[in-house]
């Protein structure tokens, strides 16, 4: 009877560690298939996490709405960054709600900190994984094209019911694997 019960309760965990990752691609995977697509303007660097590997990782250029006054946050509050549309075609947060919008596209988010007359957002959108060789190169990449009056960097998101997920990366009107990739040739022609 013992026996049974320690069995039975293997197998509920184990079925519990299998089912959760599996929920969270299926959810990543949704998004990407069905959430409408934003770009965002970027401005990434190249760390390395030892768990998952290199990544490029993105700070969008909007990490900031104003605060009105009297609008009481805290640190950490979930909020709600409905998103808009530019002139140029490029997603902006015109404000923080404390309720889901409806009708709107937004991103779920979280108060990172509060300064006097702005709201600093804790976006889910900062990481953008490449391949070992290709993030180091995709940073220079980068670094070379950027300069006080160009930036032509922006990450192109897909937005599904508060959750966003990173669909790609774009620097000078092309994907950045694309970039990369020339990169790798052009040093293999010159070595």
């Amino acid at each position: 009877m013992k026996g049974r019960i320690l069995i039975g309760l293997f197998f509920c965990v184990a079925a519990v560690q299998i089912i959760t990752p599996l929920s969270m691609i299926r959810r990543q995977e949704a998004v990407l298939k069905e959430g409408v697509p934003f770009k965002f303007k970027t401005a990434p660097v190249d760390p390395f996490d030892a768990f998952r590997g290199r990544y490029v990782a993105l700070r969008l250029e909007q990490e900031t709405v104003p605060r009105p006054k009297g609008f009481t946050l805290t640190r950490g509050q979930v909020v709600y960054a409905p998103i808009a549309v530019d002139e140029e075609g490029f997603a902006v947060f015109p404000e923080v709600l404390t309720e889901r919008p409806a009708g709107v596209p937004y991103i779920q988010t979280k108060v990172r900190y509060l300064s006097h007359d702005k709201i600093h957002l804790d976006l889910p959108i900062d990481r953008y994984y490449m391949e070992e060789k290709a993030a180091p190169v995709a940073d220079r990449i980068y670094w070379r094209r950027r300069g006080r009056d160009r930036q032509d960097a922006y990450a192109v998101v897909r937005v599904k019911d508060g959750q966003a997920v990173l669909e790609a990366l774009y620097v000078g009107g092309r994907r950045i694997e694309e970039a990369v990739r020339e990169e790798l040739q052009k040093q293999q022609k010159q070595d």
